[in-house]
């Protein structure tokens, strides 16, 4: 075995435990922000998506003769726990998780790049139309979150402003109010 196949072997077992990853993370975010319909129903959809690719990666590599990795879709799998509730600590969760989920669709699809380039290299025409069809899926998820930080901004400021949440109970303030006068 030629170390490019070895190479690229390993870069899609990389891919597999990303996209797994992702797509833990992305339910988890999506669960406590459903008060932004939007940006929720965006990342469930990804989560989905997530979930083809992890299942073409598995079946890339099983025609390739290789497989997953148990150790690094596990280390993602905890990584996506771990990202999944440190959202709970914070009260601006949903500007710093579309910041975060912007980020890492990006990372994915420039990671989807490299792969069909190597996999081009390798002479490996499938994989690599696989690869580049799953990059420009995460770049389009990617420059969606993008479009809607604005949006996402202003819906958190508004709220974070009025005390309330969307569904009108009293949000959790993140900073000590001043007394009012009457």
């Amino acid at each position: 075995m030629d170390t490019t196949t070895q190479r690229i072997d390993e870069w899609l077992r990389d891919a597999h435990a990303a996209e797994a990853q992702a797509a833990t993370m992305m339910r988890g975010t999506a669960s406590r922000n459903d008060d932004y319909p939007e940006f929720s129903r965006r990342l469930n959809e990804q989560a989905g998506l997530c979930d083809n690719h992890a299942r073409a990666i598995d079946q890339c590599l099983a025609d390739r003769g290789s497989s997953t990795s148990l150790v690094k879709d596990a280390t993602g799998q905890a990584t996506a726990w771990g990202q999944s509730l440190s959202g709970l600590v914070v009260s601006d969760e949903v500007v710093k998780a579309a910041l975060a989920t912007t980020t890492f669709a990006r990372m994915l699809a420039s990671s989807g790049r490299v792969l069909a380039a190597g996999a081009g290299e390798e002479g490996q025409t499938e994989t690599e139309r696989l690869c580049g069809a799953m990059a420009d899926e995460n770049e389009r998820f990617a420059d969606d979150l993008e479009a809607m930080l604005p949006s996402l901004t202003a819906q958190y400021l508004a709220r974070e402003t009025s005390g309330t949440s969307e569904n009108g109970a009293m949000a959790e303030p993140n900073r000590p109010q001043a007394p009012t006068v009457a």
